[in-house]
C-alpha cells in the first residue's frame, strides 16, 4: 500500500545519496571558546556567542528574576493579551543603544525580517536585494509580493541601474541588505546605498544580526560604524548573537514602529518574547555598556 507521505522517504534519501544529509550533534555543557563533543575538547568557530556573553553570570541573573518576577511564558500576543513592563523596557534599551526614536521586539530573528518586509511593500512596490542576504530576508521578500530584483553581491552600480530604470513604475522601493555578511564575513558598503536610496526616493532596510554588539564605538552596528543617519533606514537584529538571548528587534522612526505594531503579522499572531529572553536581553546590553573592553577585544581575537 502507498500513502500521500511516501514521498518524505525518497527525498530523505536521495540527500542521503548526494552526501547533503544533515544531522545535529550535541555540545556537552556551556557553550564557549572551547566545548566538548563526544568527550572530546575542541575550539569552538561555529558560535555567535560573539562577546561571550552566554555564560555570563550577571545575564543569567537577570533571566531568574525574570522568571520569578513574570512566570516563564509570556501566554499570549503581546497586542491582543497585553505585555508586561520589561518587554518595553528592552525596546528602549534597543532605541537608546541603536540611537533611534523606537524598537519592536519579535519573538525571533526570522520573524522580525519576514514581518517588517511583508508589511512595509506588496505588489505594487519594488525591493532590490543582494544576492548573499539571509534567507529570512528572502523569504519576507517573497511573502511581500513586491517586483523583486536581486543584485550581485555589494554591486552599487547594479543598484543605481535598477533604480534608474524600474523604480519610477513603483509605489514604493525597499532596498535590503544585510549589515555584516553571515556567511562572507564582509561589510556592505552603507553610506553609498543610503546615498542612492536618497537619490531615488527608497527606504532601506539592513539585517544587523552579526554586526550589532560587533561593529560601532559602542556595538551600535552599522549607522554607528560608517557615521550614517539612523532614522534613513530601518534597522533590524537579532537577540540571539551577540547579545546571548533570543528574539528580534526592528529600530527606526516612531511612527515606522508603531506602524508595525499594527501591520506586521509575524508580530501581531505570535506569542510575545518569554520573560527569561528578555531578561537575558536586557542584561547582555547592560553588560555592553558596562564593559566596552570585550567590544575592543572582539577584532583582537579575530585577528
Amino acid at each position: 500500500m502507498t500513502t500521500p507521505y511516501d514521498w518524505v522517504a525518497k527525498s530523505l534519501d536521495t540527500l542521503h545519496r548526494a552526501n547533503w544529509y544533515r544531522q545535529v550533534q550535541a555540545i556537552e555543557g556551556r557553550g564557549g571558546p572551547t566545548v566538548m563533543v563526544n568527550g572530546r575538547e575542541m575550539v569552538n568557530l561555529a558560535s555567535n556567542d560573539y562577546l561571550g556573553f552566554a555564560g555570563e553570570p550577571q545575564i543569567e541573573e537577570r533571566a531568574i528574576v525574570a522568571i520569578k518576577t513574570y512566570g516563564t511564558g509570556a501566554t499570549g500576543s503581546r497586542l491582543l493579551s497585553g505585555h508586561r513592563e520589561l518587554h518595553r523596557e528592552l525596546e528602549r534599551a534597543i532605541a537608546h543603544l541603536k540611537k533611534t526614536e523606537d524598537a519592536i521586539v519579535f519573538s525571533s530573528g526570522y520573524l522580525a525580517n519576514i514581518g517588517t518586509v511583508s508589511a512595509m511593500v506588496n505588489h505594487r512596490d519594488l525591493i532590490l536585494t543582494d544576492e548573499y542576504n539571509h534567507a529570512s530576508l528572502n523569504n519576507g521578500t517573497a511573502l511581500s509580493g513586491a517586483k523583486t530584483l536581486t543584485y550581485q553581491h555589494c554591486n552599487l552600480e547594479k543598484i543605481q541601474t535598477y533604480l534608474s530604470e524600474h523604480r519610477a513604475n513603483h509605489r514604493r522601493c525597499l532596498i535590503l541588505t544585510d549589515g555584516v555578511f553571515g556567511m562572507d564575513g564582509d561589510v556592505c558598503p552603507l553610506p553609498e546605498i543610503l546615498s542612492l536610496a536618497k537619490q531615488h526616493d527608497a527606504m532601506v532596510m539592513i539585517d544587523e544580526a552579526h554586526s550589532a554588539g560587533v561593529l560601532g564605538k559602542t556595538g551600535a552596528g552599522c549607522a554607528e560604524y560608517f557615521n550614517c543617519d539612523p532614522h534613513a533606514l530601518i534597522q533590524m537584529g537579532t537577540l540571539s548573537k551577540a547579545f546571548a538571548s533570543l528574539g528580534g528587534y526592528v529600530a527606526g522612526r516612531r511612527d515606522l514602529i508603531d506602524f508595525l505594531r499594527n501591520r506586521a503579522p509575524s508580530w501581531i499572531y505570535t506569542t510575545g518574547l518569554s520573560p527569561a529572553d528578555t531578561g537575558a536581553a536586557l542584561g547582555a546590553i547592560a553588560l555592553l555598556q558596562q564593559t566596552p573592553s570585550r567590544l575592543t577585544q572582539l577584532p583582537q581575537n579575530a585577528q
